[in-house]
């Protein structure tokens, strides 16, 4: 046997051998300094995949703070991309007050910021924490900077290890600016201030469009939900003032984004103590597809209709009901003019009136119409190829759309609802009258206790307590032979005003009015209100105590926004 070739099969094996060890050591060396995979805390992607992440802290608690400068860095195994309109919801729960952390984030390349949180009282809260510019996520760190000491009894109840703070879940979620309560949970961003003053507290969101995208801004909307003592509310839409009245209980109410100011740099909501505030937060939750609901008010406050013809929305408390909001009267006339004198004008009820035939007369200054009278306006211009209005063909898409319309093929039957309409042509004081008017008769077409109600009071009215309604309502040119048409009107006059105000409108300016047409019914008018004003005085009682009890509402202001 050769020795030297022996000698150098033992050396080749030698160092074949130390080679795998050398692996086998590197190996070792990498698995045991890799970061553990943390699996007490879920971390969340938009569509609510969780991600796998590790951490980067000292002891063997994942979650739990119990140390000031105590830090825990939690690192994604793939950064993430944060979508248009979102940020990173990080909850937390503490069972001490005062405890202040904070939050340092960034991408993979450590592009980020940082956020100081603190936590007034013990309990669970929501820190929303903002993307880094370039959108991508890779680890958030936390440091606690105050941490009170538990005692043994709040150790002891503690599910959360004894540690007076602890992290609980992070995820993706669509961009809050301000406060929302959810549950137990007070969801806070970086936006939000809360301060008191003279027993009242004021709320505020500071830059709560700045860095959004032009698609979420137009997406969002301001939505605030309050409960408590009954008190006003007032809310600065930027550089706008609204009062908002809060009848006591539970109410809520949303501002959409682009209806007032557009995109206003803060927004503010002032309450009494006496009023929680469980919502007061931006968030892009409205849809292209949806129409926005809100309360009526609103629209008498909104930016003028420049570049467009109208603004539609759905009434908050009633959505069946479609508001229009017209730029003019111009405007109104070209979609509702020719409807106005089908369902409601003497001599053309009923009929599809040409436009030189109803050119120089009045339509109204504002609108109301239930789905069946639509219904028979455009089954009656298919059937006689009646040729309607680029305008009234467009209303008639919106309203099947809407659900206010069924077509069936080139019929159309009565859907659900109504639809009202106002213009901003009419002066403020106004708008705000033809708004109580013409929501009343929503509530007529859609309400059948409050039809019910409007329809008992007026058969009850003997005919000498009638006579002035249908000799206003006829110069007015209503058909009054429809006694359904007359108890509709009765009731918008009687709740469009406050009741205070009722005697002194039937006084002073309806009666007048009739009297100025009519001179030789001058003395007939002058009884009648000294012998039968009372009985509709009375009738409008009835009916504000139905829409305080059911709505909230009083006459006068059948909206809550102003």
């Amino acid at each position: 046997m050769n020795h030297a070739t022996h000698s150098a099969r033992t050396a080749r094996a030698m160092f074949n051998l130390l080679s795998i060890l050398g692996i086998f050591t590197l190996c070792t060396a990498a698995i045991s300094c890799r970061r553990p995979s943390v699996s007490s805390i879920n971390w969340y992607d938009a569509r609510g995949s969780r991600l796998n992440f590790t951490g980067s802290f000292q002891g063997a608690d994942e979650a739990g703070f119990d140390v000031r400068g105590e830090k825990k860095r939690y690192i994604l195994d793939s950064p993430v991309k944060v979508p248009d309109g979102y940020a990173t919801r990080l909850l937390v729960s503490s069972l001490s007050s005062g405890a202040q952390f904070l939050v340092n984030f960034g991408d993979d390349k450590n592009r980020g910021g940082s956020l100081m949180c603190t936590i007034p009282s013990a309990g669970s809260y929501a820190f929303i924490i903002p993307s880094p510019q370039s959108r991508t996520l890779k680890w958030i760190e936390i440091k606690a900077v105050t941490i009170n000491a538990l005692s043994p009894a709040q150790s002891s109840q503690s599910n959360q290890g004894g540690y007076p703070l602890a992290i609980q879940e992070i995820r993706l979620v669509p961009e809050m600016r301000g406060f929302l309560l959810q549950g137990d949970t007070s969801e806070i961003s970086s936006q939000f201030t809360r301060n008191s003053q003279n027993g009242s507290y004021k709320y505020s969101i500071s830059s709560p469009f700045e860095g959004l995208s032009q698609a979420v801004c137009a997406a969002s909307q301001l939505d605030v939900a309050l409960t408590g003592d009954a008190g006003n509310v007032t809310v600065f839409w930027g550089n706008q003032k609204l009062t908002y009245l809060h009848r006591g209980g539970n109410s809520a109410f949303s501002i959409p984004n682009g209806l007032l100011e557009a995109n206003p740099k803060v927004i503010t909501l002032e309450a009494p103590a006496g009023i929680r505030i469980e919502a007061f937060c931006v968030r892009p939750v409205r849809k292209v597809d949806e129409l926005d609901r809100i309360d009526p008010g609103l629209l008498v406050n909104s930016a003028p209709l420049t570049d467009k013809p109208f603004y539609l929305a759905r009434w908050d408390i009633r959505p069946d009901t479609l508001i229009f909001l017209y730029k003019d009267y111009a405007t109104q006339d070209q979609y509702l003019k020719r409807l106005a004198f089908f369902v409601e004008k003497i001599g053309y009820v009923g009929k599809l009136a040409s436009d030189s035939e109803i050119a120089e007369q009045h339509g109204w200054n504002a609108h109301d119409y239930r789905p069946e009278d639509i219904a028979r306006f455009f089954e009656m211009a298919e059937n006689q190829h009646f040729p309607l209005s680029k305008e009234e063909l467009s209303l008639r898409d919106i309203l099947v759309k809407a659900g206010i319309l069924i077509a069936r093929g080139s019929n159309f039957s009565a859907g659900k609802g109504a639809i009202v309409s106002i213009s901003q042509e009419s002066p403020i004081y106004l708008q705000y009258r033809f708004l109580s008017h013409e929501l009343s008769h929503a509530l007529f077409f859609t309400d059948t206790r409050y039809r019910d109600l409007v329809l008992s009071l007026y058969q009850r009215l003997t005919d000498d307590e009638k006579w002035f309604l249908i000799r206003y309502f006829r110069w007015m040119r209503y058909n009054v032979d429809s006694s359904y048409l007359m108890a509709n009107e009765m009731q918008a006059y009687l709740v469009q005003q406050p009741l205070k105000d009722i005697q002194n409108y039937f006084l002073e300016t309806l009666g007048p009015t009739l009297a100025k047409a009519h001179p030789e019914l001058s003395g007939t008018i002058d009884a009648y209100m000294s012998q039968h004003l009372s009985a509709l005085i009375e009738n409008a009682r009835q009916l504000g105590a139905y829409l305080r009890a059911s709505y909230g509402l009083e006459p006068g202001m059948l909206y809550k926004m102003k």
